[in-house]
């Protein structure tokens, strides 16, 4: 066997191992305490699968609040996670316009303003699961767009807030994790 023969071979041996072995997924990440009980993933799991990157963070922001861990479907999910939102929302533009006011930095009197659009997406979401699904799915992926711009808008300014950054993730993702369980509402 020549030199290249034994190259060819040997690259497509290790090509086929690659192609073998198993790929890790998402499905290992369920809760513990699901395989513990017999049980598959839950709501919130099936919604935070959805959220690759920032898994975790999905999980503790709804494990956190029991009314979202009482949800018996995906319709009910969407509501208590756009609730939550709204108040979150609000709750953060209220930090933004007290820290804007102390500190005077037009950037984040911005990001209180942006606020505005986000507050006004999550309560359009909620009432338009009512009527218009699709229209309210929208809102609640485009929620989190005012909490990017902040972000984006700071990092721009060269200012460094891990407070308002986490606040932005937060509510940026929630919006999503709405719109993740919008998304999985079928007939129930």
């Amino acid at each position: 066997m020549n030199f290249s023969t034994l190259c060819s071979l040997l690259v497509t041996l290790c090509l086929i191992l690659i192609f073998q072995s198993p790929l890790p997924t998402k499905a290992g990440r369920s809760h513990v305490h699901h395989r513990l009980l017999g049980g598959g993933p839950d709501l919130i799991d099936k919604v935070c699968n959805e959220t690759i990157e920032d898994y975790v963070l999905c999980q503790e922001v709804l494990r956190k609040d029991p009314e979202i861990v009482k949800a018996k479907n995906f319709t009910e999910l969407a509501v208590v996670i756009l609730k939550l939102g709204v108040k979150e929302a609000v709750e953060g533009q209220k930090f933004l316009k007290g820290l804007a006011m102390e500190k005077h930095v037009p950037v984040i009197e911005d990001c209180a303003d942006d606020y505005d659009g986000v507050i006004r997406a999550l309560r359009s979401s909620l009432g338009e699961m009512k009527y218009d699904m699709p229209a309210a799915n929208y809102d609640a992926r485009i929620a989190g767009d005012g909490a990017d711009y902040c972000s984006t808008a700071l990092v721009a300014a060269h200012i460094d807030n891990p407070k308002i950054f986490a606040l932005n993730r937060r509510v940026s993702m929630i919006g999503f994790m709405a719109f993740n369980a919008m998304d999985k509402i079928g007939p129930e």
